[in-house]
C-alpha cells in the first residue's frame, strides 16, 4: 500500500510540473490504467510471475530524478535450451526470478522481467544505488549458488548473469543495453554506460540517421520495395513482400538496419507504419498478386493502429495480403495476437509468423492461431551448410508446419546450394537473394 501511495505521490507531483502535452500524456495513461481488466495496469510475465518489460517502461517515463537500471542477461539459456528443453529453461528462469526477489526488499527498487533472458532492476532512490552494486557484486557475480541450478533429476546447471548499468532520467533503457552489449562483446561480468569518445561519435552517428529519418518520414520519402516469395515446387512466384526503405531526393536508398531501429524506439513508429501500409495497398489496388507486409506486436496491440487497419481492409479488401508478425518473446499476451488475426481473417487476409526459431517460440500457444505460413528464421537458415544442429532445427521446424497443416517459407535463400538443400528438406516456399533481391514495385511490374 506504501508502495502505491508513493507511485500516486510522484504522479501527483510530476503532473503539477509538467506542460499541457506531458498533462494530457498522463491523464491518458491513467485512463487506459483505470479501464484495463485489471485496477492498475501492471502486467506480470507468466514464467517469471514479475511485472514486465512493458510495466518497466512506463515506470522510466514517470522518473523526474535520477535513476539506476541494471540490465540482466542470463548467460548459457540457449544451450540449456537445446540440451534439457525449453520446460528446464522455465524452471531456470523462475528459480533466478525468485533468487532475485529475495534480494530486492526496498521500496525504490523493482524487480521486471523484461523476456526469457533479461531481467531489470530499476532503483529510484540515488542513495540505495551502491548498495545494489554491492549486490550485485557478491550476491549475484561472486556467489556460485545464484547461478547453479538443480534440477529435479539431480543435474546441476550453470547459468550466471552478464549486466548493463546506467544512471539518469533520459534514455536509461538504451544506455543500460548499450552497456549490457560492451560487457558481453568485452566478457566481463558487468558495464556502467560512459560516454567515451567511441560512444560520442556513435551516438552522433545515430543522430545524424535519426534526422534522415525524421525528414522522410515528414516529406513521405518511406517506399515499399518487394521482394518475391517462390514456390519451391514449380519456381512461381507466389506473393511479393513489402520491405521499407527511404527513397531521398537525391537518389539514395537507405537501407532498414540504418533506420528502422530508430523508427521503432520512436514515439512515431505507429505514423511510419500506416506511411508504408498506405503506399503497399496502393499498389495492391492497382494489381492482382498476393502482398505480404510486416507488423510488430506494438503495432497490434495499438487501439488506434488496428482502427487503421481495419479501414484500410474495408476500403480495399484483404483477400490477397498477409500480414508478417515476428515471433518474439515480447508477445506476452497472445490473447492479442488471435485477436487480431480474427479481424483480418473476416477480409480473408493470410497470417504469417515471421523469424520462426528465432527465439522461445510458444508452440502450443501458436497451434491455437489460425495462421497461414511461418517463415524459419533467416540465422538458421545461413548456417544449414555448416551447422548439424541449425540443419536439423529447420528439418524439424518444417515438420513441425507440416503436422499442424502450415506452410513454411526459409527465408535469407542466398545461393543455389541452400535452395537445393531447403527443398530437400521439405519447404514449401523460398524467399532470399538467390531468387530475387528486394527491387522497387517497377522492377516486378507492380506498378
Amino acid at each position: 500500500m506504501a508502495k502505491l501511495e508513493n507511485y500516486l505521490t510522484q504522479i501527483a507531483e510530476l503532473y503539477e510540473n509538467s506542460d499541457e502535452d506531458r498533462r494530457s500524456s498522463i491523464v491518458t495513461f491513467l485512463e487506459r490504467a483505470l479501464n484495463s481488466k485489471n485496477e492498475i495496469n501492471i502486467e506480470i510475465d507468466e514464467v517469471s510471475a514479475l511485472p514486465n518489460r512493458e510495466s518497466m517502461m512506463r515506470e522510466i517515463s514517470l522518473l523526474q530524478d535520477e535513476a539506476m537500471l541494471v540490465i540482466l542477461h542470463i548467460n548459457q539459456i540457449e544451450a540449456v535450451k537445446q540440451l534439457y528443453g525449453f520446460e528446464m529453461v522455465q524452471e531456470i528462469i523462475s528459480n533466478k526470478a525468485q533468487t532475485l526477489k529475495e534480494l530486492i526488499k526496498d521500496s525504490d527498487a523493482s524487480l521486471y522481467s523484461i523476456n526469457l533472458q533479461k531481467f531489470a532492476i530499476l532503483v529510484k532512490n540515488s542513495k540505495l544505488f551502491d548498495k545494489y552494486i554491492s549486490i550485485l557484486k557478491f550476491s549475484i557475480f561472486n556467489n556460485i549458488e545464484s547461478f547453479t541450478y538443480t534440477s529435479s533429476d539431480g543435474s546441476k546447471i550453470v547459468s550466471d548473469f552478464t549486466a548493463g548499468i546506467s544512471y539518469g532520467i533520459e534514455h536509461l533503457h538504451h544506455s543500460a543495453n548499450v552497456a549490457l552489449q560492451e560487457a558481453m562483446v568485452s566478457k566481463l561480468p558487468y558495464k556502467v554506460y560512459e560516454m567515451t569518445p567511441e560512444c560520442t561519435t556513435l551516438k552522433k552517428s545515430s543522430l545524424d540517421k535519426y534526422q534522415v529519418y525524421k525528414e522522410a518520414l515528414h516529406n513521405g520519402y518511406i517506399v515499399p520495395y518487394f521482394q518475391p516469395i517462390i514456390d519451391a515446387n514449380d519456381g512461381s512466384v507466389m506473393k511479393y513482400e513489402a520491405l521499407a526503405r527511404l527513397q531521398l531526393p537525391d537518389g539514395r536508398v537507405v537501407p532498414p538496419y540504418d533506420f528502422l531501429n530508430i523508427a521503432i524506439e520512436d514515439k512515431t513508429f505507429e505514423f511510419f507504419t500506416r506511411q508504408m501500409m498506405q503506399k503497399v495497398f496502393n499498389i495492391y489496388d492497382k494489381t492482382y498478386v498476393e502482398l505480404s507486409m510486416n507488423l510488430t506486436y506494438e503495432n497490434i496491440k495499438s487501439p488506434t493502429m488496428l482502427e487503421y487497419i481495419k479501414n484500410r481492409l474495408q476500403k480495399y479488401g484483404g483477400e490477397r495480403m498477409t500480414f508478417e508478425i515476428v515471433e518474439t518473446e515480447e508477445i506476452d499476451d497472445y490473447e492479442v495476437v488471435e485477436n487480431f488475426i480474427l479481424m483480418i481473417k473476416e477480409y480473408g487476409c493470410k497470417i504469417s509468423i515471421d523469424d520462426f526459431g528465432a527465439g522461445y517460440s510458444n508452440f502450443t500457444n501458436l497451434i491455437k492461431l489460425n495462421i497461414d505460413f511461418i517463415k524459419i528464421d533467416g540465422m538458421l537458415i545461413t548456417k544449414l551448410l555448416s551447422d548439424e544442429k541449425a540443419r536439423l532445427m529447420v528439418q524439424g521446424l518444417i515438420q513441425f508446419a507440416k503436422n499442424i497443416k502450415v506452410k513454411s517459407i526459409a527465408e535469407f535463400v542466398s545461393s543455389r546450394e541452400i535452395s537445393e538443400c531447403v527443398k530437400e528438406l521439405g519447404v514449401d516456399y523460398f524467399q532470399g537473394y538467390y531468387h530475387g533481391e528486394p527491387k522497387d514495385a517497377k522492377f516486378y511490374g507492380l506498378a
